[in-house]
């Protein structure tokens, strides 16, 4: 593998962390918000006020030894609460909120955090190898 190729790879691998870092900081902000009872639908409720969908951040290799990240959407994207004061609760009191789990984000954004800081040692070494290669040339 050459130097040009470990640093995209490395920097592919440092955009999916961000991407999963991202994912899980949204999900955490919107665990509060009124969430739609499927993934496939509705987007807004009656009043035309739209409706969580909690997502994961999912990376894939490449061909070429990179990451291609992207997120797919929570199923179930709500769970109900018994919250009869809630603004939005039914005559029962049940609320949809987001199927967010703090322990699983918390992770998340852990390993995000460690994955970004891996990626990152692989481009400092990559740039000094380059440069310690350039400075034997000269």
């Amino acid at each position: 593998m050459s130097i040009s190729n470990s640093i995209s790879s490395a920097l592919s691998g440092a955009l999916a962390s961000e991407r999963r870092v991202a994912t899980s900081a949204n999900n955490v902000a919107n665990i509060r918000s009124v969430a739609a009872p499927t993934p496939q639908g509705p987007f807004t409720d009656g009043d035309g006020n739209s409706l969580f969908r909690p997502a994961r951040a999912v990376d894939q290799t490449t061909a070429t030894g990179g990451v291609r990240s992207g997120t797919l959407l929570v199923d179930p994207s709500s769970v109900q609460e018994y919250d009869p004061s809630a603004s939005d609760a039914d005559q029962d009191g049940l609320v949809n909120r987001p199927n967010v789990d703090l322990a699983r984000e918390t992770v998340d954004q852990i390993n995000g955090q460690r994955q970004f800081e891996a990626n990152l040692a692989t481009i400092r070494a990559a740039d000094d190898l380059l440069r310690t290669t350039l400075d034997i040339k000269s």
